[in-house]
C-alpha cells in the first residue's frame, strides 16, 4: 500500500498541532499523560498569582494553578482552579493561602491543612486566602528599627556638634598636656619596673615560698584548727557560770567572817578585839612555862615513886 504524499505531510501536521497542544498545557501546568482532579478557590484579591504557579504542601508541589477568572458577580472576586494530582487528599476546613514563592519574585499556593475528618473531592470548593508578602512584613519590622536609627544619628549629630562647641582651643591644648602627662607617668612607671625587675622577682619568690611553706603545712594548720576548737568546746562546755557563782558565794562569807572578827564575836574576835583575853592567855602561857621548868628540876615534887609498897607521909 502506497501512502500518498498528502496523507504524510497531514499526519505530519497532525502530530505536530498535538505536540503543540500538549507542550502549552505542560508549560501551564497541566500533565496531559497524569490523572488530575481540579478544586477551586475564592479570593477577594490574589497578590500576583498566575496560571502555572506551583501548589505545594509542606514544600512539595502536588499541582498547578490551572486557570485564573473573574466571577460575573460584580464583587471583583477571582475563582482560581487548581489543578492537583487526584491521589492528594485535601482534608475538610483546609486552607489554600497565597504566599511568596521567593524573596525575588514569584507567588504560590500553599495548603495548610486542618485536623478535622474527611476530605474534599474533585469539583469543590476550598477556603483561601492571601498571606502577608515578605516584602511588607519587612518593611512593617524595618520601619521601627528606621525610625529608631534615625532618632541615633540625630544624637549622634547633636553630641558631635556639643563637642565641637566644647573642644576650643584652650581645651584641646589641655587635652594634649593631660595625654602628653599621662605618656610620662606611663613611661616613668616602665623605667621604675625595669629598674626593680630583681626586687619584684625576689618579692614574687618570697611569695611562692611562702604559699609553698603554706601549703605542706596544711596538716599541721588543720590539727592546730582541731586543738583550738576543741579547746573552745570544752570551755563552753564548762560550767563557768556555777563556778563563778561559788566564788561569789565564796567570797560573801569571807566578807562575813572578817565582819564578825572585826565586831569581836567569836573567839578569833575577842582575841582580836579583846585585850583581857590576851592579857590572860600570856600569864597563863607564863604559868605555864614557870610549872614546866620547875617539873624538870624539882620532879620529886610532883612525882612519888617506892620501890616496896607506898609512898610515907611527911
Amino acid at each position: 500500500m502506497v501512502i500518498s504524499r498528502e496523507i504524510k505531510i497531514g499526519s505530519v501536521a497532525l502530530l505536530t498541532i498535538i505536540l503543540f497542544i500538549w507542550m502549552y498545557s505542560f508549560l501551564k501546568g497541566a500533565n496531559l499523560l497524569t490523572r488530575t482532579a481540579h478544586y477551586y478557590v475564592v479570593y477577594n484579591e490574589i497578590g500576583g498569582l498566575s496560571e502555572s504557579n506551583p501548589i505545594e504542601v509542606s514544600g512539595y508541589k502536588v499541582g498547578v494553578v490551572q486557570s485564573i477568572r473573574f466571577i460575573d458577580d460584580g464583587t471583583g472576586r477571582l475563582l482560581v482552579t487548581l489543578s492537583l494530582d487526584k491521589k492528594m487528599m485535601i482534608p475538610k476546613g483546609s486552607v489554600a493561602e497565597i504566599t511568596t514563592a521567593t524573596l525575588i519574585a514569584g507567588m504560590k499556593i500553599q495548603f495548610i491543612f486542618s485536623t478535622e475528618t474527611g476530605v474534599h473531592t474533585s469539583g469543590d470548593t476550598i477556603a483561601g486566602r492571601l498571606a502577608v508578602p515578605i516584602m511588607t512584613r519587612l518593611e512593617n519590622e524595618l520601619i521601627p528599627l528606621k525610625d529608631a536609627v534615625e532618632i541615633t544619628v540625630l544624637r549622634l549629630d547633636s553630641m558631635v556638634q556639643s563637642l565641637n562647641s566644647t573642644l576650643t582651643p584652650s581645651m584641646s591644648e589641655d587635652l594634649q598636656q593631660t595625654t602628653a602627662n599621662i605618656n610620662s607617668i606611663t613611661g616613668t612607671l616602665a623605667e621604675s619596673l625595669r629598674e626593680n625587675q630583681n626586687e619584684i622577682e625576689a618579692t614574687i619568690k618570697n611569695l611562692n615560698r611562702f604559699s609553698g611553706m603554706l601549703a605542706d603545712n596544711t596538716a599541721r594548720f588543720d590539727s592546730t584548727i582541731t586543738s583550738i576548737t576543741a579547746i573552745t568546746d570544752s570551755i563552753a562546755a564548762a560550767d563557768i557560770a556555777g563556778t563563778i557563782d561559788r566564788l561569789r558565794d565564796a567570797a560573801a562569807q569571807t566578807a562575813s567572817l572578817l565582819e564578825s572578827i572585826n565586831d569581836g564575836k567569836g573567839s578569833a574576835g575577842k582575841l582580836m578585839t579583846d585585850d583581857s583575853v590576851y592579857i590572860n592567855l600570856n600569864n597563863s602561857l607564863a604559868n605555864l612555862s614557870y610549872l614546866l621548868e620547875d617539873l624538870q628540876k624539882n620532879p620529886k615534887r610532883y612525882v612519888h615513886f617506892s620501890v616496896f609498897g607506898k609512898k610515907g607521909e611527911k
